[in-house]
């Protein structure tokens, strides 16, 4: 497992230790060294010794502590090489290229210095007899500083990185923000763009509190708008929830050790939450900036939830005038959520994208409101149409165009679509412009077969309901003539899915 410096090395070091690992077979070297670096200090931060006699015991010892900034290694250990090997384990097996280490010898002919230093990536290379107390401190002070300044480095590219990571989530979520999937993705970006700028090393969440919450904590009391971290990926920790809980009856935010709960009240009395876990000290700039995000997140999400209210309105909309239409021309019960149900897998499956299966699946209801029109005697007649009935009973086609044309609404484009053509058939026999092939819309193609695969399952006035093997024996049997080949063949292939559809929305005196 390549070596990670960063997942320990907190971003706040001022009062952590130098950690110092001496690899020597001579204890003599161990207690000289300690006793000569006893009282040095740098930026306000003394050392701590690590003990090694050999190459397996500093192996341990480097494999558990991933922040050690410096090794003092001898060349000739077990082996006259052994120094050398452990040297080439900590950079190219452990991954470690943080670590400063200075090789020490007794013996300077064993391994020429030059080239050691160009093949082992060594920092020093020092003669045990020429380490006095002076050209050890000096040592000791240029590697802790070359430590220290890869860490910056590499510390700020994983914020830069982290950064970038979220812009290019809120990027691409912002052109199809109202769909659930996006909606979470684009406050995720915007929550570690934030925990990225404060330098947040563990995780944070950012919550809504609805009605209920801060006195009887019900797990749906806090609704997870944007996580980063550990946290987030199941109910919430109920430490977590007492803290939030807190803030909230004492209308504040919380500071306690290394965890902030920045609270922010709504009007909508959906207060929203920030937790943040790892903060070592909040600025002024700190504060203004979660201030910023929390206020601005808060309202871009109350703007979001009422453009999602005014479509699902919409969308409920065009269910009940379709479900008027349905009663009115006693269709079995649930025929267009079954319809649209069938449409949108159908799609799914040819090949459209998710936002073309949600118009369809929203726009197919209307697929008949044009029998609103249409005289009872000839909508409601259990026998078989005369050709003058047909004609009329052809006409909704046109008459459910008429009332659905000319809005901008991609769903009611969709559906004067729909309405105008799912009657068509794919050999150019169908009505009402006799139209072949792929000249019909997509969408038409798809519930024209959808419509006549849910209304022989289903009873009518004018006909009994058929068992699925004759069903599926007409519709192949109608391959290239009235439907989509490639449609028939998705759902004969994946006939199961659609009849789990039409169990689950099969009224229970039909069952």
């Amino acid at each position: 497992m390549p070596f990670s410096l960063l997942k320990t090395q907190s971003f706040n070091e001022e009062l952590k230790p130098w950690k110092v690992l001496i690899v020597d077979d001579e204890e003599d070297i161990h207690t000289i060294t300690k006793m000569a670096l006893k009282r040095f200090e740098l930026e306000g931060r003394h050392l701590v010794f690590f003990s090694a006699h050999n190459s397996q015991e500093a192996k341990n010892i480097l494999s558990e502590t991933d922040d050690i900034a410096l090794v003092f290694l001898d060349v000739v250990m077990e082996t006259d090489d052994a120094g050398l090997n452990l040297a080439h384990w900590i950079r190219k097996e452990l991954d470690n290229q943080f670590v400063r280490i200075v090789l020490r010898t007794g013996q300077p002919g064993q391994a020429p210095e030059e080239e050691v230093i160009m093949r082992y990536d060594i920092n020093d290379y020092k003669q045990k007899t020429e380490l006095d107390r002076t050209k050890l401190f000096t040592s000791v002070v240029t590697a802790l500083r070359a430590y220290r300044d890869l860490v910056k480095i590499e510390t700020s590219h994983k914020y830069e990185k982290l950064y970038r990571t979220g812009l290019q989530s809120v990027i691409s979520s912002t052109a199809d923000i109202m769909e659930k999937k996006t909606l979470k993705q684009f406050f995720d970006g915007i929550l570690q763009q934030v925990v990225s700028l404060m330098h947040i090393e563990e995780e944070g969440l950012f919550v809504r509190a609805y009605k209920g919450a801060g006195t009887i904590c019900n797990k749906d009391d806090y609704k997870i708008i944007a996580h980063y971290g550990g946290v987030g990926e199941g109910e919430i920790d109920q430490h977590i929830i007492k803290l939030l809980d807190r803030a909230r009856r004492e209308r504040k935010s919380l500071f306690e050790q290394d965890t902030y709960i920045a609270y922010f009240p709504s009007e909508s009395k959906e207060d929203s939450l920030l937790y943040l876990k790892g903060v070592k000290s909040l600025t002024d700039i700190n504060i203004q900036l979660l201030n910023v995000f929390s206020n601005s997140i808060g309202i871009a999400f109350d703007n979001l939830l009422l453009n999602r209210e005014i479509i699902q309105t919409q969308e409920e909309l065009i269910s009940r005038l379709g479900d008027a239409v349905e009663s009115r021309s006693k269709e079995s019960g649930n025929h267009i959520r079954r319809i649209a149900e069938f449409s949108e897998l159908l799609a799914k499956k040819f090949g459209l994208d998710e936002v073309e299966c949600e118009v369809l699946k929203q726009a197919s209801p209307m697929h008949d409101v044009g029998k609103i029109a249409t005289p009872d005697q000839i909508l409601l007649k259990p026998g078989k149409l005369t050709e003058q009935e047909m004609e009329i009973m052809r006409q909704h086609t046109l008459i459910g165009y008429d009332i659905l044309k000319g809005s901008e609404r991609p769903i009611l484009k969709a559906a004067a679509i729909i309405s105008q053509q799912h009657h068509e058939k794919y050999n150019g026999s169908g009505y009402p412009r006799e139209m072949v092939g792929e000249e019909i819309h997509v969408y038409a193609r798809i519930v024209a077969l959808a419509d006549v695969f849910d209304a022989l399952l289903h009873r009518r006035c004018y006909k009994g309901a058929w068992p699925i093997d004759d069903v599926i024996r007409l519709i192949e049997s109608e391959k290239g003539k009235h439907f989509d080949p490639k449609l028939v063949d998705i759902l004969v292939n994946n006939l199961d899915q659609f009849i789990d559809i039409n169990n689950a929305l099969t009224l229970s005196d039909e069952l």
